[in-house]
């Protein structure tokens, strides 16, 4: 039942008599107020609103006048039971008799703006189609659902739980409010009934005419508006008159004259105008364009009137076309003469993309190399097959990609397509890269004569693009000085030489398409005669190119096939640096490697998930670690440098080689322990090596100066000839990321990208202190850098440092036989990877190879999940990082030599010594070759019998016990006799073979 607790009265603020029923068994009511709820809007800013923001709309329906002080609007969600949600207090304002006062909530991006509203919250979000809406004597949050006995006026809206009456007010829209009848007046407490969804009336404020209610709740009689109806647009063809029909009615008036209010064109007028014959009655004209009227989009504005003096306007677009051959739309210049004119066309379809939109050629052409005989039609769609001659009829348009710097001619607002009948072959056009004006066939069916090779598959995932060159492109400061004539005429060079292969989707498609049958497409593959239709458009990565469209499947060829492993030629010690790709053993959704939940990653000092990067789950995290080991594992090092690894302690190192080891099902690898400063960025440089094949001399050093936001990481091993070296794993500041680049660190388009100036201090810091700390440690010269320097082979760190003691060993060993690279980006190679090599180490490298398993590979098969719908992931060693290893063979020089064959060893027997228990005896050893044996000398006893041991040993070498002779050399012909005694508790046979070795252990 209704309760009608407070009438309509006159001036003052009204106090609620009665309380709302409870529950939501029944209706939640509220007393007449002489303020009502008159409008709601809780669409703003949505995606298609007409209006950027939710509104509230009061009204003042009494006969005096009526202050809101002490008032609120307040907002309830429409399921929910308890408390209100949101609420606004309003300001001490007085509405006359027949005011509005606009409330403004929240909005967003899109609709039109509502202009000044008279009060604004953001605390009120309401949803766009249902809800509750309150009217409330209360400056607080209402905390009872009925509003306990508060509520003034209440509009539940949509499936709203509470509402005023027997049912809800409609729903609202993203184009429509709900409105109170009569202009705000209606009010019988039924929210269904007192409320209608229509098109946004203002919307009404303080400053909107007054709209007074009459005793019987009627507002003061308001004139209807005129109502047009027209087309948004007309097309016809040039030289032949055609027209549009427009009308109009007014419900409560005659619609008597119709005039053109746009600025006049010769040729286009209204004619056969008909006013209504009454109130409500419609009125007719013609918006006629004659033969003469020439190509174009003239839009024209036509004025309706009244007979109240009233008026309304729309606006019509007449499209004139043309009828021109495809070359004669293209031109030879940049841009077609004829943009932005309708023009009628005819071609023959070469293709037709999945996506929408058709590919037509002129299949005579005009014989003129610099037009282009073909166009792309544009958001078309048509029954027509490929080989049909169609007419179209659209818009020449000029179609300028993000990021380009030229357009691509199309037709679009495609008014007519229709098929004249088969159009016979189209023969695809021969052309060859490099090739400085592919638009010359832009849209047209062409054949890419010979072998194009692959220079990108990094797209070929999230786009199905492949980008292709006549060869290898490479990145011109990977071989010449930055701003160089050479650097520049190459990369001249390579913009002439590109095409991008798409796949015709324009989405990412399920299956990553030109896999082999081994599950990859590699950067160096080939493909051969090339056939489809030369699009132009935006490719991944940013920017825009020349793509092609194939009309046949490409057939590829492996050309760059996999290897198992790096090969290089031997020497005594293999060194790598392998960019492991953030590997995190904490994953990005809280997880880490042993099942934990709610972690973290530390960068600087605060710790949350948000700071870790690589894998985002358990799931990618194993599929990340088992290509990482499989990699290691192939290339099979003594040492290995490790970057982009988790910066959390030897934690994540220690994982990495637990698993390495179960992999070679024995205990292989060991962890260099961290040094003191390892840097306050989320990742780290790192080592593990082979305690069998080198051992550790002394603690792992580090640079924490501030220019190393990664600081660098050295450690000296010796190896089992006794030879001793340094290596240091460095990864210098990216390239990317250029937000708070100061001068000299902002890109200076000379191709180095941004932040160089930090990487040139890196490098300066590095062979200035960091490096001679190094050497004063170890004691010995010998220095391998190696490690991701974020800089390719011939910019300003890298000739800084063989400027300054270093020998780049790729260069010395990988360029003779080819490029040289291990990072592929904007389908451009080089090597960001490198070795560096001091001059006293430089004649002991042997070889150096980048083994090409993950630059060459797509990024579409590394360990990701659900980029596309069917899974390419191959647990393999292929794609488990975006670099490629670089790999050394050392060959050091042995700290001793073996020099048995030069001298005559006599050993005498042995004597056991009562008192106690040792047994003795005496070697000599007689220089016979010749010359003078230098030392130091020492004699081995290889093979000692076991339970035997040598007391008066100098140390042990290989395993064996040595004694080091007091000469330091040895004349030809002399000899030297010493003693041997033995801890022999057994009494076994003593045995051993004799070794006489030079030098130093």
């Amino acid at each position: 039942m209704n309760m009608h607790v407070a009438p309509i009265c006159p001036p003052g603020r009204l106090t609620v008599l009665a309380a709302l029923l409870a529950g939501l068994a029944a209706p939640a009511l509220a007393a007449p107020s002489p303020v009502v709820i008159s409008q709601v809007y809780g669409a703003g800013g949505n995606t298609g609103a007409s209006w950027n923001r939710d509104f509230i709309e009061l009204f003042n329906r009494s006969t005096g006048p009526v202050s809101l002080a002490g008032l609120s609007v307040q907002y309830q969600a429409a399921a929910a039971t308890s408390n209100w949600a949101n609420f606004t207090a309003l300001p001490n304002v007085t509405l006359q008799p027949g005011q509005y006062f606009l409330v403004g909530a929240q909005g967003g991006a899109n609709g039109a703006d509502i202009g000044a509203v008279d009060h604004a919250t953001t605390s009120i979000n309401m949803s766009g189609t249902t809800g509750k809406i309150a009217l409330a004597e209360s400056t607080t949050l209402l905390t009872v659902a009925d509003g306990g006995g508060k509520l003034l006026d209440l509009v539940g809206f949509g499936t709203a739980s509470r509402f005023e009456g027997t049912a809800a007010a409609p729903a609202p829209s993203t184009t429509k409010s709900i409105q109170r009848g009569m202009l705000g007046c209606t009010d019988t407490d039924e929210n269904s009934t007192d409320f209608a969804a229509e098109a946004v009336v203002g919307p009404r404020r303080s400053s909107s005419a007054f709209n007074v209610c009459t005793g019987g709740g009627d507002p003061t009689p308001q004139p209807k508006p005129i109502a047009t109806s027209c087309p948004a647009s007309a097309t016809g063809q040039q030289g032949t008159a055609f027209s549009a029909s427009l009308s109009a009615r007014d419900p409560d008036s005659i619609v008597n004259a119709a005039i053109i209010t746009s600025a006049p064109v010769a040729g286009i007028s209204l004619a056969n105008f008909s006013a209504a014959a009454a109130d409500d009655g419609i009125a007719s004209v013609s918006l006629v364009a004659d033969a003469s009227v020439a190509t174009g989009n003239y839009p024209v504005a036509v004025k309706f009137t009244n007979n109240e003096s009233q008026e309304a306007s729309c606006t019509v677009t007449l499209s004139v076309s043309g009828t021109l051959t495809i070359p004669e739309i293209q031109g030879s210049a940049a841009t077609s003469q004829y943009k932005n004119t309708v023009q009628t066309t005819t071609g023959v379809i070469t293709a037709k993309l999945p996506a929408g939109g058709f590919f037509i050629q002129d299949a005579s052409g005009d014989g003129n190399p610099d037009t282009s005989d073909a166009l792309f039609v544009f958001g078309a769609n048509t029954t027509a097959a490929v080989g049909d001659l169609v007419r179209v009829s659209g818009t020449v348009i000029e179609y300028t990609p993000t990021g380009a710097t030229r357009s691509y001619t199309e037709l679009s607002n495609v008014t007519a397509v229709t098929r004249v009948g088969p159009g016979g072959t189209v023969a695809p056009t021969n052309i060859t890269l490099p090739n400085a004006d592919l638009a010359r066939f832009e849209g047209m069916l062409v054949r890419f004569a010979g072998e194009l090779t692959v220079n990108q598959n990094a797209y070929l995932g999230e786009r199905g693009e492949l980008t292709l060159s006549n060869g290898r492109r490479e990145l011109p400061t990977n071989r010449y000085l930055p701003g160089s004539s050479d650097a520049i005429a190459l990369e001249a060079a390579n913009a002439r030489n590109v095409i991008v292969l798409d796949d015709g989707i324009f989405t990412t498609p399920a299956q990553v398409p030109y896999l082999f049958a081994d599950g990859t497409v590699r950067a160096g593959d080939s493909v051969s005669d090339l056939t489809g239709v030369l699009d132009f458009g935006a490719i991944g990565g940013g920017g825009a190119a020349f793509k092609l469209q194939p009309t046949e499947a490409p057939v590829f060829s492996r050309t760059n096939p996999r290897t198992d492993g790096p090969v290089l030629k031997a020497g005594n010690l293999k060194v790598t640096n392998a960019n492991v790709l953030n590997f995190f053993t904490t994953f990005t959704n809280g997880g880490d490697a042993w099942g934990g939940t709610g972690k973290g990653c530390t960068v600087g000092t605060t710790t949350r998930a948000s700071n870790c990067r690589g894998a985002d789950n358990m799931a990618e995290f194993e599929r990340q670690r088992d290509k990482i080991v499989a990699s290691l594992k192939a290339i099979d090092a003594d040492i290995v440098g490790l970057n982009e690894i988790h910066n959390n302690g030897d934690i994540a190192v220690t994982y990495l080689v637990d698993q390495l080891n179960a992999a070679y099902g024995k205990t292989t690898y060991a962890v260099v322990p961290k040094p003191a400063a390892t840097g306050t960025d989320a990742i780290r440089v790192a080592m593990i090596y082979k305690p069998a094949a080198v051992s550790l001399v002394g603690g792992a050093l580090s640079d924490g100066d501030e220019v190393n936001n990664r600081p660098p990481m050295a450690q000296t091993f010796k190896a089992a000839n006794g030879a001793r070296f340094s290596m240091v794993v460095n990864h210098l500041k990216s390239k990317g990321g250029c937000g708070g680049s100061g001068p000299g660190d902002s890109d200076s388009g000379d191709g180095q990208g941004c932040w160089n100036k930090t990487r040139l201090e890196q490098a300066q810091r590095l062979v200035g202190y960091f490096i001679p700390q190094v050497v004063a440690a170890s004691g010995d010269p010998d220095v391998l850098v190696m490690g991701d320097l974020n800089s390719y082979g011939f910019e300003n760190p890298i000739t800084y440092l063989t400027s300054n003691g270093l020998v780049n060993e790729i260069e010395r060993h990988v360029r003779p036989n080819g490029m040289a690279y291990s990072y592929i980006f904007g389908g451009l190679s080089g090597y960001l990877d490198h070795a560096l090599a001091s001059t006293s180490l430089d004649p002991q490298v042997a070889d150096v190879a980048e083994w090409h398993n993950n630059a060459d590979e797509p990024e579409a098969i590394d360990y990701n999940l659900n980029d596309n719908a069917v899974d390419p992931y191959i647990k393999n060693a292929y794609r488990a990082s975006d670099h490629d290893a670089v790999v050394v063979s050392l060959n050091l020089t042995p700290t001793f030599a073996d020099i048995t064959g030069s001298v005559k060893v006599a050993r005498s027997g042995f004597t056991m010594s009562r008192a106690t228990g040792k047994y003795s005896g005496t070697v000599t050893v007689t220089n016979t070759s010749g010359q003078a044996l230098n030392g130091p000398l020492h004699f081995r006893l290889d093979g000692l019998t076991a339970g035997v041991t040598l007391d008066n040993r100098s140390g042990m070498q290989g395993g064996a016990p040595y004694v080091t002779l007091p000469n330091a050399s040895l004349a030809a012909g002399a000899s030297i006799t010493f003693s041997t005694v033995f801890t022999n508790s057994a009494k076994l046979i003593i045995n051993y073979t004799s070794a006489f070795v030079s030098g130093t252990f």
